[in-house]
């Protein structure tokens, strides 16, 4: 919230870019807090990034479908840490 109590808007699409970190976005079908159509800009925006849309998830994959989270993320990791290396 901004001094005069309204929401602060924060837009840091223009950034995303130069990111430099490897990222995975992840997404819930479902989610209709921060959906599948944010993440695919996310993706787009951020470079060699990777999308994983969890099909029967909403806005809490990593509860909703914890095998699929998991091993989504840990396949990622081990990618990223083989390619380091």
């Amino acid at each position: 919230m901004d001094g005069d109590l309204s929401p602060d808007v924060i837009d840091d699409r223009a950034d995303l870019g130069s990111l430099t970190v490897p990222t995975l976005v992840v997404v819930g079908r479902h989610d209709i807090i921060c959906g599948v159509r944010w993440a695919e800009e996310l993706h787009l925006l951020i470079p060699g990034s990777e999308q994983l849309i969890l099909e029967n998830s909403g806005h809490f994959g990593h509860l909703e479908e914890p095998e699929a989270f998991a091993q989504a993320v840990t396949r990622f990791v081990t990618a990223v840490n083989s390619r380091d290396n």
